[in-house]
């Protein structure tokens, strides 16, 4: 893995100050290796969103999540504890749980072996009639589940530091664009309109680049950029956080239609390492979160939830979400994805300013430090 980090990096070193910074070359978005070094040194110790703390309302209720090539659920145990484990049978390694729902009694379809909601193994069939064999031995091994004004998310480093502790500022970030955080509950699954357009041709950091950024809203999002006032564009970078901030938008745009009667006039986006988006649009009230996830070095998978006060569904800012915005993003990237492959292509530059502009690159210059941090530190 050495050989794969050391020479790309060599190429044109990553600098201190952005405005000298070229970005990752591309075989870090294409190498298949990287990949295989992203689980340990990125996925396997960083936390990841899973859902809401209503979702885990009664004992039993589960969710379910692939973190690239783990898979875990997190479950509301019988005493009323929520944990979270390894979606993998201790016995020949079969998938346990599947998306979500509600388990007593968590069952191994393969060979039955069952588990109590605490991970402990229940029973596997001849057990008891073999003297040497441990039930202990054989309990679920746990992950750490944390909640953050109510969103759940998990880590499978069971002595990482808190989500709360990396994230300095977020919560506080969090309430006071969002007010009404406490009584939003989700509302379904957050997909696209076909599975198709929830699972993306591209690495993982091509998406979070294309997040993390408003330089090519203008360009790229018409109607996005009508719904927006430009000139409001925020942009504020922490270490291990994110937050790009419209704070005046206009309600006749050609995006979708709102009111200035409705709850929310601005857009806020929020991005958490690694994998997490949090975005706010104008309307009314919402909250989308989802998980950016790689299914491969080539893929990613969303996974998440829309969030509101009401039950009723706001067809036409759900119609452009979906059906313009969704599939402009898709487009981008898998565009992107293809081009890192040229032989004419390796690195480009980040375009920010010294005023650090809203719509300047200073949160993609943040998001490649954090990658190269941890592929460096990995192969100390």
């Amino acid at each position: 893995m050495n050989r794969v980090t050391n020479t790309a990096i060599a190429n044109r070193a990553f600098s201190d100050n952005p405005e000298n910074a070229y970005t990752m070359p591309s075989a870090f978005y294409t190498d298949p290796a990287v990949y295989e070094q992203e689980k340990s040194a990125i996925f396997n110790n960083t936390w990841h969103y899973i859902g809401h703390e209503s979702h885990f309302a009664k004992p039993g209720d589960y969710l379910t999540l692939e973190i690239a090539d783990e898979r875990i659920f997190v479950i509301k145990g019988d005493d009323d504890v929520t944990r979270g484990f390894y979606n993998v049978c201790r016995h020949r390694a079969h998938q346990l749980l599947k998306g979500q729902g509600n388990a007593k009694t968590i069952v191994c379809p393969y060979h039955a072996w069952s588990y109590k909601t605490d991970g402990k193994l229940r029973h596997a069939r001849f057990g008891a009639e073999m003297p040497s064999f441990n039930p202990e031995e054989f309990c679920l091994p746990e992950i750490k589940v944390e909640m953050m004004l109510g969103l759940v998310f998990v880590n499978l480093d069971r002595h990482a530091r808190s989500v709360s502790e990396l994230t300095p500022g977020l919560s506080e970030d969090l309430l006071s664009l969002v007010p009404q955080m406490a009584k939003l509950k989700p509302l379904s699954t957050f997909a696209f309109d076909t599975p198709e357009s929830s699972d993306w041709k591209a690495n993982w950091k091509v998406v979070v680049d294309n997040y993390v950024e408003c330089y090519h809203c203008h360009h790229a999002h018409p109607a996005l950029a009508d719904i927006m006032i430009m000139d409001s564009y925020e942009h504020r970078v922490e270490d291990q956080w994110a937050r790009q901030l419209a704070s005046k938008s206009r309600t006749e745009n050609k995006a979708y239609a709102f009111s200035d009667s409705d709850d929310v006039q601005i857009a806020a986006y929020w991005y958490l390492w690694p994998t997490t988006s949090i975005w706010l649009v104008p309307g009314s009230a919402n909250l989308f979160v989802l998980a950016m996830m790689p299914s491969s070095a080539g893929t990613t998978i969303f996974q998440g939830h829309r969030y509101g006060l009401s039950d009723e569904p706001d067809v036409e800012r759900s119609t452009y979400l979906n059906g313009i915005l969704g599939p402009e993003d898709q487009g981008l990237c898998e565009s992107v994805q293809k081009g890192l492959h040229s032989t004419s292509y390796n690195q480009g530059r980040f375009m920010v300013d010294p005023a650090r502009s809203g719509t300047a690159e200073h949160g993609v210059y943040q998001f490649h430090k954090l990658v190269i941090e941890a592929l460096s530190d990995s192969e100390k």
